[in-house]
């Protein structure tokens, strides 16, 4: 097996994945992350079939489990708040429900056993040929690589740079999400509550102790300006019942909101050269493609491939031959989980109260 020389882009949960997984196979790997720590927005996320079995085989199962928000039920509420329906929101009692940041902030400790971890840097410039990759940091230092790793997220400035800006965006289903921490008395730790009306969701989440609530609507709009982004909030939301009201009064004293809409990406090619994406910068399809479970075993697949393959260009053919697939198995379901969690009209929001209490009998 060759040993090579790799800079991972990106601390999140694929990027900390494969610090751990490479550094643990013997490559020299450096991992950058341009914020200054493990980011800590989004929703919780899961940890299930074969990428369980590879944070069990990285020795963070028990670390993972300790932090797990411990729900295990949907409840889908009326107006009045009171339940007509639970579903069991965890298809094998084994899977791990936990919250971004700490997974992230889980793998990428593991990693930094193995690699060097930099926070507060990124690249500033890629030059890539033949034979490896030259790379000069925002924090001015310069190095070479054998292989460079894109694991920055949907945004990915690695996909941007050498793919081009518009080289991986495929259409998806016109949704937004925002959530926000919010001190909420939880009466059941267990238990996640969602409420709809036509075109919105309103959804109180435990999260093990830290409390949040998430805004889930069909729109076309996506503002980057955080005063924009709450003022259409309060426009989508204004006649929503529940508690649509109280969280949207509580927005203005949130210090962390987070919001983005959903975004299919879906690069044609996962390599450039030496240079090759991972996780939601290859292909994901926010909230709707599992994609934490598939940057874990992106990773676990792409440090496989490096160990069988004679050099670097065979074994990120071997990855993406391998990985790409998976991928899109997950995202399949996509419009069916988009019509479940956000029912476009009252039709659809009456067959999906019918499907949710008939899955409540099985």
């Amino acid at each position: 097996m060759q040993k090579y020389r790799i800079l991972i882009v990106g601390a999140g949960i694929a990027g900390a994945a494969a610090g751990a997984l490479l550094g643990r196979s013997g490559h020299d790997v450096t991992l950058v992350e341009r914020s200054a720590g493990v980011r800590s927005s989004g929703s919780p996320v899961d940890i299930r079939g074969e990428a369980l079995g590879v944070v069990r085989d990285l020795g963070l199962e028990a670390a993972a489990r300790e932090r797990d928000t411990g729900a295990r039920t949907l409840a889908l509420v009326g107006r009045d708040g009171r339940p007509f329906t639970t579903i069991g929101m965890r298809g094998d009692p084994a899977d791990i429900e936990i919250a971004r940041v700490d997974l992230a902030s889980v793998l990428a400790g593991a990693a930094a056993e193995v690699a060097e971890v930099r926070f507060d840097d990124t690249f500033a410039d890629l030059a890539a040929d033949a034979g490896g990759v030259g790379v000069r940091f925002a924090s001015g230092r310069h190095a070479r690589f054998d292989l460079v790793i894109g694991a920055d997220g949907q945004n990915s400035a690695t996909r941007r740079t050498l793919w081009g800006v518009d080289a991986a965006y495929r259409r998806a289903p016109r949704l937004a999400i925002a959530t926000a921490p919010l001190s909420l008395e939880i009466e059941d730790p267990r238990v996640v509550t969602m409420y709809n009306e036509p075109g919105v969701s309103l959804t109180i989440h435990p999260a093990g102790g830290r409390p949040g609530v998430a805004f889930i609507f069909r729109t076309a709009d996506a503002p980057a300006d955080r005063a924009a982004q709450i003022a259409l909030l309060r426009r989508r939301y204004a006649s929503t019942g529940w508690r649509a009201a109280e969280f949207l009064a509580a927005l203005d004293d949130v210090p962390d909101l987070y919001f983005d809409r959903v975004r299919r990406v879906a690069a044609r090619s996962w390599a450039h050269g030496r240079v090759t994406l991972l996780g939601d910068a290859a292909s994901s399809l926010t909230i709707l493609g599992e994609g934490s479970s598939m940057a874990i075993l992106g990773a676990r697949t792409l440090d496989r491939a490096l160990r069988e393959a004679p050099d670097v260009p065979a074994a990120l053919a071997a990855y993406e031959a391998r990985h790409r697939p998976v991928v899109e198995r997950a995202q399949s379901g996509a419009a069916l989980g988009a019509a479940f969690l956000v029912p476009a009209g009252a039709v659809g929001l009456g067959i999906r109260d019918l499907v949710a209490r008939a899955l409540r009998r099985l």
